[in-house]
């Protein structure tokens, strides 16, 4: 039990720290208007929102990116219904440091 609980905590750890990694790789454009602390920001709050979609299990976190520029998170991506979608939104909403969010997904057509 204590094994299978650690083991739990190791890898929503690892994942994270991943995340991080990832999304802290991506390449900060001079004259962006963005300060440095507004990006290493937008870098959190990334990696919060993918990390909260991934651990979600109705929202297929790998199909839908995640954009953050001041605050505000774009999301991108397919989603198999309006359930999804409103689910992805809210959970993108509910991380910390988030000021909007801009719905950009679109759904699958059957």
């Amino acid at each position: 039990m204590i094994v299978s609980v650690f083991t739990r905590r190791l890898q929503k750890l690892t994942t994270t720290a991943a995340l991080l990694l990832l999304t802290a790789c991506q390449t900060y454009t001079q004259g962006s208007g963005r300060t440095v602390g507004e990006f290493m920001d937008d870098v959190g709050i990334q990696a919060a929102v993918k990390t909260a979609l991934m651990r979600d299990k109705e929202v297929n976190g790998l199909a839908v990116d995640v954009d953050v520029n001041r605050s505000v998170v774009s999301l991108h991506g397919r989603v198999p219904s309006e359930y999804v979608r409103n689910k992805a939104v809210k959970l993108a909403r509910e991380v910390r440091g988030v000021s909007r969010v801009d719905d950009r997904l679109t759904l699958i057509d059957d």
